[in-house]
């Protein structure tokens, strides 16, 4: 047993070992690369019940048993987990998806590193649970110009997308244009509710990035709604899969770079949070599993995107 438990700590040490290495060499040698965290942080809710959305689950008295315990240890956990991701680089911007509150963002950026100069641009949306996309952005580096929501209009009471524009402070004062995007659940089997959603969202305008859990995988019909809209699949290195139930890996977040974009880079999934249940046996630990209370991070891992000129 405590050789099984050993070897197990050892391979969960190897594999933060070998991230942390490729989070270091992801960007090579390029002076002037950007650094992007997205990650999508599984029903981040505080614990009061708002009257306007369907969070009472997530509160002391509701299902969930939410109470002031929980929702801290999942803060710290997730703090840990963007300090890790980052590795020895400070981001110069994240994007977080199912974020309940003001509450929410207060708690977690009082637990990231007092060095990390990060601004936020959040707006509370539509979305019928009360989760939001919200963008942080090292505001030494970069100057934010415009940003906003993108509703909805294919799928009522839904998420909305968010599109910024920043303006690099120092030379070169380059332009870059991020969408930040979290597609309708695959509770909706209908893949018309993601690529109606799509469309919506995109006729805002053109991005240099669109990053997001799109609820899709893609290497399948993702890969040509996005190609009809002038984007390609930015190069993905590491293990395939950004989203684990259980034993089965999907990968459901991804980033995709404008055909005409003079940006290039690529993206890996960070390994935070894996759970080792035996020899072939890799999974998450999520927050909730099933009903049951795990009082991991996410199920989804964090994605580390570096991109040039």
């Amino acid at each position: 047993m405590a050789d099984h438990l050993a070897s197990m700590l050892y391979r969960s040490y190897i594999l933060v070992c070998l991230d942390l290495l490729l989070a270091s060499s992801l960007c090579g040698q390029e002076v002037d690369s950007v650094h992007i965290l997205w990650w999508n942080v599984e029903n981040a809710f505080d614990t009061v019940d708002a009257p306007l959305t369907y969070d009472e689950e997530f509160t002391p008295e509701g299902i969930k048993a939410w109470n002031s315990y929980r929702f801290y240890r999942k803060i710290t956990v997730l703090a840990k987990g963007l300090r890790a991701a980052a590795g020895a680089d400070i981001p110069d911007f994240i994007g977080l998806c199912e974020v309940e509150s003001p509450a929410v963002m207060d708690a977690l950026m009082h637990r990231l590193p007092w060095e990390w100069p990060l601004w936020q641009y959040y707006e509370e949306g539509p979305d019928a649970r009360g989760i939001d996309i919200v963008v942080l952005y090292h505001s030494e580096r970069w100057k934010l110009i415009e940003a906003g929501q993108i509703a909805n209009e294919a799928v009522e009471r839904s998420r909305s997308a968010v599109m910024t524009t920043f303006v690099r402070r120092e030379t070169p004062l380059d332009t870059l244009v991020l969408s930040w995007w979290h597609l309708p659940s695959r509770r909706r089997s209908n893949p018309a509710y993601r690529q109606s959603s799509l469309a919506s969202f995109a006729r805002e305008g053109t991005s240099d990035l669109i990053l997001g859990d799109m609820n899709s995988d893609p290497r399948g019909p993702l890969a040509g709604w996005m190609k009809a809209l002038g984007y390609k699949h930015l190069p993905q290195t590491g293990p395939w899969g950004t989203y684990a139930f259980g034993q089965k890996w999907s990968h459901l977040d991804s980033v995709w770079r404008c055909l005409s974009s003079s940006w290039q880079g690529n993206y890996k999934a960070f390994g935070f949070g894996l759970s080792h249940g035996g020899p072939h046996y890799t999974s998450l630990k999520p927050t909730f599993y099933a009903g049951k209370y795990f009082g991991g991070a996410s199920d989804h891992l964090p994605l580390r995107i570096c991109i040039h000129k």
